[in-house]
């Protein structure tokens, strides 16, 4: 009579645990089906852009050639993030598109091969490198009391030398700058050094 109970007790649980197996595993099939329903565009995080102005010298627009402070903007679209303000930089880096030199747009950055360039020419005249790399990297943007601190690596030297090419590159830097709120203008160091381009 005690092992009658024992088995039904046994078989009891037996289909008590395979109704909660079967329950899952449909439950499980119900999230699955869900889940291939939802719209992939909607699983991804929105991102959003905001439109920037940076700042070239522009030949055919200067109406005084000699004034190398004069500077006009051209718009890029940029992801609107916390480092917008260093992605403006960037794009100020990138130079003007082939349709905005073609429009007069230059700008006062050297490129790599004037980093070369200058590097080697002092690596001559002095036996020493000025700088290991080819590319002008920034390597911080800093907002402080109205202004913004961009440090650049000492490959942006190439652009020493030339006073008006150093007005007109400090000048792209400063207008870029101040379109921000409750920033006045950029000041420009190398490798932390102030005054030294």
């Amino acid at each position: 009579m005690k092992n009658k109970f024992v088995i039904i007790f046994i078989i009891l649980l037996l289909v008590v645990a395979a109704a909660v197996v079967f329950w899952y595993i449909g439950s499980m099939r119900e999230a699955s089906a869900d889940l291939e329903g939802v719209n992939p565009e909607a699983k991804k995080t929105e991102v959003r852009e905001t439109t920037v102005k940076i700042f070239f010298g522009n030949k055919n627009m200067n109406q005084n050639p000699g004034d190398c402070k004069v500077v006009f903007p051209v718009e890029r679209i940029i992801i609107n993030d916390s480092i917008v303000k260093r992605r403006a930089f960037e794009e100020v880096l990138l130079g003007p598109t082939t349709a905005e030199i073609e429009q007069g747009y230059y700008s006062a950055i050297p490129g790599k091969d004037e980093v070369i360039k200058y590097r080697e020419k002092i690596k001559e005249e002095t036996g020493q490198t000025p700088y290991i790399g080819d590319e002008i990297k920034i390597n911080s943007v800093k907002i402080m009391i109205g202004m913004a601190y961009v440090d650049f690596s000492k490959e942006i030297l190439a652009a020493s030398g030339d006073n008006c090419r150093v007005q007109t590159l400090k000048t792209q830097l400063y207008e870029t700058a101040k379109q921000f709120s409750k920033v006045g203008g950029a000041i420009i160091t190398v490798g932390g050094v102030e005054n030294i381009l």
